[in-house]
């Protein structure tokens, strides 16, 4: 009982630090452009509330990407949604780093826009399907304190590269830094498996309790 105890709290311990890192990437990418508000309006010559604009665009897209990502995960399951979305983020960055004009860094962040609205149905449905009860308030809370971390350490990234290098260089890093985390969750990817059959039955189960009752 103990063993079987000690496993079960190692493979959430383990569940948790893959969907946290993952949060706090998507975090993270909320944060990479406006540090470069000042390399980017140097080069190119926009204006600041043409740069905010592209904040704007990012923010709408992934608002109207969570709203419809929802129904994604509950036909195809959360894994292939997540692997989804970080290599969107991926190349966002990418995208973001060859920009030549203002286009292309529209394009950029509808990218990132689609990348980052998954995550939040994809993180919710693991934690709750993949993480036993009695764990399931470390795993909210770190959910949240790595998303926290994401906003705190773009700027420090970003800027900083920017300092030593250039703009681009910082953009590359950032895409580098995100297929990084999609090799890590790709290497883990038995971990993250949830059960759409399952999840469904559980579902129509609920259901039909509360219709009897």
């Amino acid at each position: 009982m103990t063993v079987a105890l000690t496993s079960r709290r190692a493979s959430d311990v383990r569940v948790i630090g893959l969907i946290s890192l993952a949060h706090g990437s998507s975090h993270f990418f909320h944060m990479i452009l406006p540090p470069m508000f000042p390399w980017l309006k140097a080069e190119f010559g926009f204006s600041y509330a043409e740069l905010g604009l592209l904040m704007t665009i990012f923010f709408v897209v992934s608002c109207i990407v969570q709203a419809a990502s929802g129904f994604l995960v509950d036909r195809i399951g959360a894994r292939p949604v997540l692997f989804a979305g970080v290599g969107l983020l991926a190349l966002a960055a990418l995208t973001y780093s060859q920009s030549n004009g203002y286009a292309m860094l529209v394009l950029g962040a509808v990218i990132a826009g689609c990348g980052n609205g998954i995550f939040h149905p994809v993180d919710y449905t693991l934690i709750n399907h993949k993480i036993s009860p009695s764990n399931l308030p470390y795993a909210y809370s770190m959910h949240g304190v790595t998303g926290y971390l994401g906003w705190a350490a773009a700027p420090a990234f970003m800027v900083g590269i920017a300092e030593l290098s250039d703009w681009r260089i910082a953009f590359l890093s950032a895409s580098c830094l995100e297929a990084l985390v999609l090799l890590v969750l790709w290497l883990n990817r038995g971990r993250l498996v949830d059960n759409v059959q399952a999840r469904r039955a559980d579902s129509d189960a609920q259901a039909q309790a509360s219709a009897i009752s």
